[in-house]
């Protein structure tokens, strides 16, 4: 049952005559329901009363005397949002426009009030007054004298009508709106959704449903289910899993598709299908909401996450102390100064040959110290241009100077928070120099072009492979800046200085690169060993990573010859054991030898035991210490 609280019974009553006005009045009296036929009165009261003791509305009535008259109260009534709900028109009222004409106008500014034609005479049809076609919208009359039952039953099946179709066209404007709301949901999700009836027609598609398939909605709505369907198998096909490298991230691997109809992207797009049957109250089975959701950006973020893993346990490993290749006893001292080093914030000069490693030793500092959180962030003086120097370690403003175009962040501000590597600052020129000197002091750098100090915090690690006091002394670096770099110094010997980590250097070489060019090359031939424990690398570590680096593309044995090394090397003569100034170390000797047994024996370790005359448990022992089983 429809409340009354909010209904419009406003009916409005326009005639020239005051008899008229008075009619109405007694006609739509709630207290005159006795003039109703029992019949009338019986619907009423189940319909629209529910036992109450009036039978008629309480109708608010207005009163016109001219079409001018009406007119102006229904459009004041629109603009006040109280319109009316019915209007009595008589067709002729003098003077004025009579009331043909008045509908005219009230049909301009009001399409949904009810109107009833008021006449005394004629006894033509409607469309014969009214002669107007376009009038003809609900449009009733009535011929005078009135039959109170008549008007009775006209205005409130009419004013009925009126709100019942207000309500109508508020909850169709609800829809539509709620509708509007839906798809503005559904077309910001990423996913593509469509939904189809029970028979496999489409219904909705969202935007991204829409590009998908490249057809718009109306198109696919057109298709028939087949048609669908075919689209879909030529659009998607179910992925070889095994042959993307990793899972996709979803559990049911069943629902991951995979798009062959776009032959633009490099890669395969994976997407996950998701088919939601849809029922109503009475769980009857009326469609499907399928949705397909692109995996590719999730698939692209774990690619990223295991990347990440991936660096961080590469630099807990190659920044670690503990996987410094050395055994010298010069290199262990060294590595005793760099953990002190990483234990505090002191400033650090690195000093030693090209190629010794100086900055593999700073990012060892920074990744094991109190800043291995923050950046690392290194600048090799030699490569800078002068003229850009500034600009790289403090940034510039935009305009500060010709071709800067935009604002540059330099290299202090990306460090901040972190260590700042200077490679060869014995290259830096002497102005840069003061300027370094006055950021360490005062911990704040300035913008080229910008008169704005920014505090950094930030640690500085130094190298060189000059001698700075030296330079010094002949006025080519500042003092004050020696002493700031150098509170704490650090020097990489030379590799020609620490001959005994050359074997276990080369191996670390060989290792890395046999594995990168899936090479089954298990050791350094005696001789090849000996030509590289007698060389004197003026190239250091970097020259001798090189070195077993080509060697290893060359080689096409198990063993890494002599033969297969650089020609300053392979040239030098192999020296006898009597003639020969190099000692092995007893550790790589013995190596050798059990590579040798072993290659000799076709790895058989019985066999290989037994021509050396040990213990198949130490031959076995030893083989697992030195790496040589075929597992390691």
């Amino acid at each position: 049952m429809e409340s009354t609280e909010h209904r419009n019974n406003r009916v409005l009553i326009v005639d020239d005559e005051d008899g008229i006005h008075s009619d109405f009045k007694d006609m739509l009296n709630p207290t005159r329901a006795w003039a109703l036929t029992d019949q009338f009165a019986e619907t009423l009261l189940d319909e629209e009363t529910e036992n109450n003791t009036s039978f008629l509305p309480d109708f608010e009535l207005l009163h016109a005397t001219s079409g001018e008259e009406g007119y102006d109260i229904i459009r004041a009534g629109k603009e006040s949002n109280c319109p009316i709900a019915v209007a009595y028109i008589d067709v002729r009222m003098p003077p004025g426009i009579d009331g043909i004409e008045a509908i005219r106008r009230i049909r301009k500014i009001e399409k949904d009030i009810e109107l009833v034609i008021m006449t005394a005479y004629t006894d033509k049809p409607l469309p014969e007054i009214v002669r107007d076609m376009e009038l003809l919208h609900k449009l009733l009359y009535i011929r005078k004298p009135f039959a109170p039952e008549e008007v009775q039953q006209i205005t409130l099946a009419l004013v009925q009508k009126w709100n019942i179709e207000r309500e109508l066209a508020k909850k169709q404007q609800q829809v539509i709106t709620d509708h509007h709301r839906l798809e503005t949901i559904l077309d910001s999700t990423p996913d593509a959704v469509g939904m189809f009836d029970d028979e496999g027609n489409l219904l909705f598609a969202n935007q991204h449903y829409q590009q998908l398939f490249d057809f718009t909605e109306e198109q696919l709505r057109q298709m028939s289910p087949n048609e669908l369907k075919t689209r879909i198998d030529v659009r998607f096909r179910t992925p070889e899993l095994s042959q993307l490298g990793h899972a996709p991230p979803s559990d049911n691997l069943e629902n991951v598709v995979e798009e062959i109809g776009d032959t633009s992207l490099s890669g395969p797009r994976l997407f996950y299908r998701s088919i939601t049957p849809v029922g109503n109250d009475q769980c009857d089975f009326a469609g499907n909401v399928v949705s397909y959701r692109d995996m590719s950006k999730e698939l692209e973020m774990q690619q990223m996450k295991t990347e990440v893993h991936r660096l961080r346990a590469e630099l807990n490993t190659v920044h670690s102390f503990d996987e410094i290749v050395c055994k010298s006893q010069i290199m262990q001292r060294m590595f005793a100064l760099m953990q002190r080093a990483a234990e505090s914030d002191i400033n650090v000069l690195i000093s030693g040959e090209s190629g010794t490693g100086k900055e593999l030793v700073a990012r060892a500092i920074h990744f094991n110290g109190c800043r291995k959180t923050g950046p690392f962030v290194s600048v090799n003086c030699a490569a800078i241009p002068e003229t850009l120097t500034e600009s790289e370690l403090f940034g510039h403003e935009r305009g500060a100077f010709t071709g800067a175009a935009t604002k540059r962040i330099g290299k202090f501000e990306h460090a901040n928070g972190g260590t700042i590597f200077f490679d060869e600052i014995g290259d830096m020129q002497l102005a840069l120099q003061a300027k370094l000197l006055r950021v360490l002091q005062e911990r704040q750098i300035q913008r080229v072009g910008s008169a704005t100090n920014i505090p950094v915090d930030i640690r500085v690690i130094s190298a060189t492979n000059q001698e700075l006091d030296a330079m010094v002394e002949t006025g080519s670096f500042r003092e004050d800046l020696f002493y700031r770099i150098a509170a704490f110094p650090i020097e990489v010997p030379p590799l020609k200085d620490r001959r005994e980590d050359i074997p276990l250097l080369a191996r670390h070489f060989l290792k890395t690169y046999a594995e990168k060019t899936s090479k089954s090359i298990k050791a350094i031939s005696a001789d090849a060993l000996q030509l590289l424990m007698r060389y004197d690398f003026r190239g250091n570590v970097r020259e001798l990573q090189n070195i077993i680096e080509r060697a290893v593309l060359l080689e096409t044995t198990e063993l890494l010859q002599s033969s297969n090394l650089p020609p300053q090397i392979s040239s030098q003569p192999i020296l006898s054991s009597a003639d020969s100034t190099t000692v092995l170390p007893l550790e790589e000797v013995e190596r050798q030898i059990l590579a040798h047994a072993l290659k000799a024996t076709a790895n058989d370790v019985t066999k290989a035991a037994q021509a050396l005359k040990i213990g198949r448990s130490t031959l076995y022992r030893k083989l697992k210490s030195y790496k040589l089983l075929g597992s390691d």
